[in-house]
């Protein structure tokens, strides 16, 4: 027996147009997930405006810090 027998015969084609097809669709989900982030973090900056709107109606002296934990921990993402 020789060694050439037990050897896969490698097509690198296939293994290509595997591995461009498997690119592609991680590059898809990659592009997906950011625009879902993107959306998520607008979403959390309108939810964290509207809360510093409210704590200001409230108390604007007491809430002046909470405020800004808020805009130090979105900064931080």
């Amino acid at each position: 027996m020789t060694d050439e027998n037990n050897i896969k015969e490698i097509n690198i084609d296939t293994d290509l147009n595997l591995l461009g097809n498997e690119m592609k669709i991680m590059s898809d989900s990659l592009r997906k997930l950011d625009e879902e982030r993107l959306q998520l973090l607008t979403k959390l900056q309108q939810v964290q405006g509207a809360a510093a709107y409210l704590r200001g109606k409230q108390n604007p002296e007491i809430n002046k810090a909470e405020e800004e934990k808020s805009e130090e921990e979105l900064t931080n993402i």
